[in-house]
C-alpha cells in the first residue's frame, strides 16, 4: 500500500538561499531515497511557507526514511521552524480515477 506525507514548514531563507541551503544540499539524495515515488516542492516566499509532498511505494520505505540519519540532518537546519508532518494511506481507488 502506498503511502503519502505531507510536510508543512517555514523557511528563513530567500530564494536564492532556498535553492543553496534547501534544495540543492538535499534533493539528489531524496530523489534516491529507497521506496520513494515522487517528491514535489512547494514554496511561498511572500510569506515563507513552504511544503513537500512525498509519495512512497509503502509504509516501511516512508518510515526508514523518517528514522534515518539525513531527515535527523534536515529537521536541525536553524532556518527551518513550524515543522508539521502528517502521513497518510494512499486511497487506491479513489486516486486511480483522478491519476493519482
Amino acid at each position: 500500500m502506498r503511502y503519502a506525507q505531507i510536510f508543512r514548514y517555514v523557511l528563513t531563507l530567500d530564494e536564492a538561499e532556498y535553492q543553496e541551503r534547501w534544495v540543492k544540499p538535499y534533493a539528489e539524495a531524496i530523489a534516491n531515497v529507497p521506496g520513494l515515488i515522487s517528491k514535489t516542492w512547494m514554496a511561498d516566499f511572500e510569506t515563507c511557507t513552504f511544503a513537500s509532498y512525498y509519495l512512497w511505494q509503502d509504509k516501511a520505505s516512508m518510515d526508514a526514511f523518517m528514522a534515518s540519519p539525513a531527515i535527523a540532518k534536515v529537521a536541525a537546519e536553524p532556518f527551518l521552524k513550524d515543522l508539521s508532518i502528517t502521513a497518510i494511506p494512499v486511497h487506491e481507488e479513489a486516486s486511480s480515477v483522478t491519476r493519482g
